[in-house]
């Protein structure tokens, strides 16, 4: 005997069965920002002390390549800046590159005999202080 049920019971049983929806509501983090409790369930942290963490593996030099790298110098008017998006990179610097590839702020490019061409990630770019256009250029700007 097959067993039919009706359009009525089948919808009463999954609304019986439904689960709640998600709770989405805001909690704080240990810096006193509101972040989903997604987030702070999955990383323990909001996106700002996420990223600040990152910025603090950091030491001074490598912010100066890092500019040099997006061409964010003094000697460049400010909206000029993000014109070009490599770096060819020579022993000297090859710890700091380590350190802002670790970071996530650069990726490695093409080999060049010895040397390696790095390139700003999106998060580099908003860490040297480049405005929406810059950094919209900037990641056209890979050769």
């Amino acid at each position: 005997m097959i067993y039919d049920l009706s359009r009525e019971e089948r919808r009463h049983r999954a609304i019986a069965n439904e689960k709640p929806a998600p709770v989405l509501k805001a909690q704080l983090c240990a810096c006193g920002k509101a972040a989903p409790a997604k987030q702070l369930a999955q990383h323990g942290k909001c996106v700002a002390c996420l990223f600040a963490a990152r910025v603090a593996t950091l030491q001074d030099d490598d912010l100066d390549v890092l500019h040099h790298m997006l061409g964010a110098t003094s000697h460049h008017p400010q909206s000029r800046w993000g014109f070009r998006n490599q770096y060819l990179a020579n022993r000297r610097d090859l710890a700091a590159l380590d350190r802002l590839v670790a970071a996530g702020f650069v990726r490695a490019g093409a080999a060049l005999l010895d040397l390696r061409y790095f390139h700003a990630t999106q998060d580099g770019c908003k860490l040297a202080g480049l405005n929406y256009a810059a950094m919209t250029r900037t990641q056209g700007a890979r050769p």
